[in-house]
């Protein structure tokens, strides 16, 4: 009889380096014959439940763990039992042989449910993607199982149709009062994870093709600093407070080199070369090269003592509140009026300026002040890394009396 068992072992590079952590393989035997199957991943003991066959949940990400390593055992089940039904011999070397090759029965072909999918689909995107994108899936899953909570509609391949998108709509934007701009972005997941569904012959619904099940985005008005308001966050004396100037200085970085977060949160010495920063960014893992202007060479020279020339940097959102705190000190004070839709409800809030400073708020004031001193379009999309016009416009936040102040002195200059 057949008998698989999920066993840990350690390679002899993991064995030479000491390491914790040990290879999961599945072991089949069979007429006291054994072979093993890598699973493809590796594990420090202590989290291994051996009883159960399954990780332990003190490990971060032990469900999405347990979801794939039981897709590895029902393959090779699905194989073995393939294998019996049609009165051939399970073999260790006939079962290998179909595993590694990746051929399966078609009468035994495993069929997902929409969710198992997904978790596969994320667990397999950690190779490619950057860990921002994964945490955008994993808030979709978790916003469509509340939705299946509120709705008592259990979701599925079949009933992701017309029906379900405007009740999510109306959920989403209505029950939950979150924006259009967010359902858009949940929708586009989703299309994302069925294209890959249908692609492969999990799913056969294709409802989500149709133009109305789209994904919505609306133009918001988001901020940016002008350079007098940055220059008003660069006069305030902090000496008293060294977080707070950290992140100022950190953010006046943003402002004059275009990074995002991810990427000027994680600059190194060797990222500097003949008064340009050239570094591969995060998100669209392509280079930029980036002029070190005075502002950006005053705050290394003010850290040059620090390994990478700049101040320590926190985490997003810990920043995030400093800044709108650093807004305050500044009085960065002007009135922004914001509009959103929520389903078909039009929702205006008024804010001070300093209410909506952010870590991004310095992409998109470098991108808008560089636009204003004139810099052509094409050369400050070669910095922010922007591939289409259509994309950087988005981040040109100038107003309407600022666009025509800029067309007064275009004009000037040509008379």
């Amino acid at each position: 009889m057949a008998t698989l068992k999920f066993v840990l072992s350690k390679s002899q590079h993991q064995r030479k380096i000491k390491s914790k952590e040990s290879m999961l393989m599945l072991r089949y035997i069979h007429k006291k014959e054994v072979t093993y199957f890598t699973a493809h991943k590796n594990i420090d003991e202590k989290y291994w439940d051996d009883k159960a066959q399954q990780i332990k949940r003190s490990y971060s990400g032990s469900d999405r763990f347990n979801i794939y390593i039981k897709t590895v055992r029902q393959k090779v089940e699905d194989i073995v039992n393939g294998l019996l039904i049609k009165g051939e011999d399970p073999s260790k070397d006939y079962v290998k042989r179909l595993y590694t090759s990746g051929i399966e029965l078609q009468e035994k072909k495993r069929q997902y449910s929409f969710f198992e999918f997904a978790e596969i689909y994320l667990e397999n995107s950690k190779k490619r993607k950057t860990e921002g994108t994964i945490k955008g899936y994993r808030t979709t899953l978790n916003q469509l199982k509340k939705y299946e909570k509120y709705s008592k509609v259990k979701l599925d391949w079949q009933n992701i149709d017309m029906t379900f998108y405007y009740d999510f709509l109306d959920y989403y934007t209505g029950i939950q009062g979150l924006t259009n701009n967010g359902f858009g972005k949940v929708i586009k997941i989703i299309k994302v994870i069925l294209n890959d569904a249908t692609e492969k012959g999990y799913n056969s619904n294709r409802t989500y093709q149709h133009k109305k099940f789209k994904t919505i985005k609306e133009e918001v008005n988001n901020i940016y600093l002008s350079e007098d308001e940055i220059q008003k966050l660069i006069d305030l004396d902090l000496k008293s407070n060294g977080s707070l100037e950290r992140v100022r200085d950190l953010f006046v970085f943003g402002c004059y080199t275009g990074l995002r977060f991810s990427d000027f949160s994680q600059v190194k010495s060797e990222h500097i070369v003949d008064n340009k920063l050239r570094i591969k960014t995060i998100k669209t893992d392509e280079w930029v090269t980036i002029p070190l202007l005075n502002e950006v060479k005053d705050i290394m020279e003010k850290y040059k003592e620090s390994p990478n020339s700049l101040p320590k940097s926190c985490v997003n959102q810990t920043m995030n509140r400093y800044l709108k705190e650093l807004g305050e000190l500044a009085k960065i004070e002007d009135k922004v009026l914001k509009i959103r839709n929520k389903g078909k409800e039009r929702v205006e809030e008024v804010f001070y300026k300093w209410q909506l400073i952010c870590t991004h708020t310095a992409r998109r004031s470098f991108a808008t002040n560089m636009f204003k001193r004139g810099v052509p379009t094409r050369v400050i999309m070669k910095i922010t890394g922007h591939r289409t016009e259509k994309a950087f416009s988005s981040y040109i936040k100038i107003s309407q009396e600022e666009n025509a102040d800029l067309m007064l002195e275009y004009l000037s200059k040509s008379a």
